[in-house]
C-alpha cells in the first residue's frame, strides 16, 4: 500500500517540535531552581488523570442506579385501562435498557 513521504515527515517534524517544547520547558523549571522529575511528574499525571475517570463513572453510575430504581418502582402503577400491565412492564423494560446502555459506556 502506498505510503505518502510528506505524513513520515510531518511525523518527524511534529516529534522534534515536542521534543524542543520539553527541552524549553524544563531548561525554564531549572532556571527557577526547580528540580522535576519527569517520569515522577508524569506518573503522578497519569494517575490523578484516572482518578478523575473512575470518580466521573462512579458518579454517573450512582445516578443511573438511582433512576434505575425510580423506573422499577413504577411497575404497574397508573393501569387503569383494564390491561393487565404487560404493555407497560415492556415500556418499562425498554427504558431499564436504555438505562443500562449508558451505564456501559
Amino acid at each position: 500500500m502506498y505510503k505518502s513521504p510528506i505524513e513520515k515527515i510531518y511525523g518527524e517534524i511534529q516529534t522534534q517540535i515536542e521534543q524542543e517544547d520539553e527541552k524549553m520547558v524544563m531548561k525554564a523549571v531549572r532556571k527557577v531552581g526547580i528540580n522535576v522529575d519527569k517520569e515522577s511528574l508524569i506518573k503522578a499525571l497519569q494517575y490523578d488523570r484516572n482518578q478523575y475517570t473512575k470518580g466521573y463513572e462512579d458518579g454517573k453510575n450512582e445516578v443511573l442506579d438511582k433512576i434505575r430504581a425510580e423506573i422499577q418502582a413504577l411497575e404497574y402503577l397508573n393501569i387503569e385501562d383494564g390491561s393487565d400491565g404487560y404493555d407497560k412492564y415492556i415500556e418499562q423494560y425498554e427504558v431499564l435498557n436504555i438505562v443500562d446502555k449508558y451505564k456501559g459506556r
